[in-house]
């Protein structure tokens, strides 16, 4: 069976002191072999692959995997060996076999060891049990495709994955992303990706979070990870949306359309919005768009792209002062001349492109 790797693009925005992100990718091969070993091995891996839907799949898609085997394996004497060495090794319960015929191969350095293993961390598969479901069910459990990637100050990247979905991870944001035969998950650690995500039915595509989970068959959707909570903003189609904890078997606790946007907080809180659906993922384009956000936390998301912070004055007044526009990344002095007009602060230059942003000294007197 075919493993293709991602595509991934990176662009960095003018800065001088750019802090470099950190991209590792890992993906299931087979082992170099003879040609006619890799063939057998690629059909004793459609056949099983075949029984486990079988097994695990919707009535639908069994009954439609029964048919294609009995097909399959008429059609040629290899065909039918493979069909019974993949019922014989469905029927095992020693994990020993799986390990034989499906393990990684060794990694050519050390660092991305550590990267497989800090993926199966954030995925979760260290607790999968590797000799309870025997040679085929931990097969089917394990993914057939994982990818880790990160981005640093004022970095941007972008991933073509081997569905067709697309990953857009803007500045100081992690995701890991794993392709099971019937699901895809991804987890996000920090920061905001843009998902576009292929339609798949039999393999719904979700995402965790530590504040929530996001589930998807087909549409292009913006899930950003907060310090008080999590964020989802849809561009088209539809997504679904749980709280931390909640099964998945059960309702979700909001569904949303084109234009939606929702806020889970960390005490399980959901405030619903509207959204233009064209500037979710602006920073795409090179634009960070905001609508009513805290200046705090304005002043936050310009710091993910600008060598040298901007610093703001610890008042609560202050951070409260709600922002509304748009300003181009490459162009934070923008953004610093037309604060003063709008709000009632002041920016202090300090040399060297560092920056304050204070409350004016007028309204510093009338809040006394």
């Amino acid at each position: 069976m075919q493993k293709r790797q991602s595509t991934s693009k990176r662009r960095r925005f003018p800065s001088k002191n750019t802090l470099s992100g950190q991209f590792a990718r890992c993906w299931h091969r087979e082992p170099k072999m003879p040609t006619t070993q890799q063939s057998r091995q690629r059909l004793f891996e459609h056949a099983l692959l075949l029984i486990v839907r079988q097994h695990g799949a919707a009535p639908d898609a069994a009954s439609f995997a029964t048919r294609e085997l009995a097909v399959w394996r008429s059609r040629d004497a290899a065909h039918e060996s493979a069909c019974l060495a993949a019922l014989e090794a469905w029927q095992q319960t020693d994990a020993s076999t799986l390990r034989d015929e499906f393990s990684l191969p060794p990694s050519a350095t050390s660092q991305k060891r550590q990267t497989r293993r800090r993926l199966i961390a954030l995925l979760g598969f260290g607790g999968v049990p590797l000799a309870s479901g025997g040679i085929g069910r931990r097969f089917w459990l394990q993914p057939s495709f994982t990818l880790l990637a990160s981005t640093g100050k004022a970095q941007i990247e972008t991933h073509e994955l081997p569905d067709g979905s697309r990953l857009n991870l803007a500045a100081r944001s992690e995701v890991a992303i794993a392709y099971h035969r019937n699901r895809r998950l991804a987890n996000l650690v920090a920061g905001e990706v843009c998902f576009d995500v292929a339609p798949d039915a039999q393999r719904p595509f979700e995402i965790e979070t530590r504040h929530g989970r996001v589930r998807v068959l087909g549409t292009a959707f913006s899930v950003s990870l907060l310090e008080d909570g999590l964020r989802v903003a849809v561009a088209r189609g539809r997504v679904a949306v749980w709280r931390a904890g909640q099964s998945p078997n059960v309702v979700p606790d909001t569904e949303l359309g084109a234009g939606d946007a929702v806020f889970v907080s960390t005490t399980g809180e959901l405030r619903n919005s509207r959204v233009v659906p064209e500037d979710i993922g602006a920073w795409r384009q090179g634009w960070l768009v905001f609508e009513g956000i805290p200046l705090d936390k304005a002043v936050d998301r310009w710091n993910d792209y600008l060598a040298n912070p901007l610093e703001m004055e610890r008042r609560p007044g202050l951070a409260n002062m709600r922002l509304t526009g748009s300003f181009p990344i490459d162009n934070p002095l923008a953004f610093l001349k037309a604060l003063p007009r709008t709000h009632p602060v002041e920016v202090i230059a300090h040399g060297n492109g560092r920056f304050l942003i204070r409350q004016r000294s007028s309204a510093s007197r009338d809040e006394k």
